[in-house]
């Protein structure tokens, strides 16, 4: 996860592990100015990170949802104080709760606030049992979780009213959609979020680019709250710095990414090479490259 280097199609790309200038939020060409952006999960880990980006990226306005009031309330104020120049706000939400996904839609479009970047950063807690034994009834509720709960997300944010201008969706993925041998113990985890990343594929190929960008990325291994009531600590793992994913998440809403739209990436790998080395040729002249499909056919 860690190498400095990644192999995407025979061709050899530099790998990040740190921020580094092409995907920094400061730069102008991935300016935010007069976005609205709401992020899933923006009150913790990655999801904060990102937030903290698109602040950075001069977004207007950042509005977090999340499970924990409290915490999401804290972590809107900080940013507020941080970043004066964009309106931060936090709304209570679990995502995995249709009424209360239903309930933040209905009040944004009553408050008059119309999202131009939605950031899908949420996935349900899976079952450590092998699928058969842990039942099709348990294994459902993942495909609700990381399917049909996102599904709805950007389907809502697809259909405001009044909006025109082009949209951004930013899903955050992970690697073991294609490496199945990452996360055996999770089988529930793996097939949803491989059939998450083929639903963005599908509408991205059903939606123009110019109406509604879609792109999927792996975040990396971060180190998080999450993690850490995982068990894991500082030193488990070479983890990658929060930065990576949070930076990432703005250039993908940025003109440079739109090559991009409905394929699958990795935050790690440098955006330069994506976007002028020996890949971009191989992205431009296949159509299935980094996307979700059965290998050898």
């Amino acid at each position: 996860m860690n190498s400095p280097t990644a192999t995407i199609n025979g061709v050899t790309i530099r790998n990040h592990t740190k921020p580094y200038n092409s995907i920094s939020a400061k730069r102008p060409e991935l300016c935010q100015v007069g976005k609205t952006v709401l992020v899933c999960g923006g009150s913790t880990g990655i999801g904060h990170a990102i937030a903290r980006n698109y602040c950075v990226a001069g977004a207007t306005h950042v509005v977090i949802l999340g499970r924990r009031t409290d915490v999401a309330k804290d972590a809107a104020s900080k940013l507020n104080e941080s970043y004066p120049n964009t309106k931060v706000t936090a709304r209570t939400c679990d995502v995995f709760v249709r009424a209360q996904t239903q309930q933040v839609w209905d009040d944004l479009e009553k408050d008059k606030v119309l999202i131009d970047v939605l950031i899908v950063n949420a996935v349900g807690e899976p079952a450590l049992q092998p699928i058969l034994e842990q039942g099709a009834d348990r294994l459902w509720q993942d495909f609700e979780n990381n399917v049909h709960a996102p599904l709805y997300l950007v389907e809502r944010f697809y259909k405001q009213a009044r909006h025109s201008k082009q949209k951004f969706v930013v899903s955050v993925s992970t690697q073991d959609i294609h490496r199945w041998d990452s996360a055996p113990q999770m089988p529930g985890y793996q097939l949803t979020k491989s059939s998450f990343a083929t639903v963005m594929q599908q509408i991205a190929r059903d939606t123009p680019e110019s109406k509604m960008r879609v792109i999927s990325f792996h975040p990396s291994i971060v180190f998080t709250e999450a993690a850490m009531k995982t068990g894991f600590t500082e030193d488990t793992l070479p983890w990658t710095d929060e930065g990576i994913p949070g930076g990432f998440a703005v250039w993908a809403a940025s003109p440079e990414a739109q090559f991009l739209h409905g394929r699958f990436v990795w935050s790690t790998w440098d955006v330069e090479d994506l976007i002028s080395g020996d890949i971009r040729a191989h992205i431009d002249s296949d159509p299935w490259l980094l996307r979700v499909g059965v290998k050898g056919l």
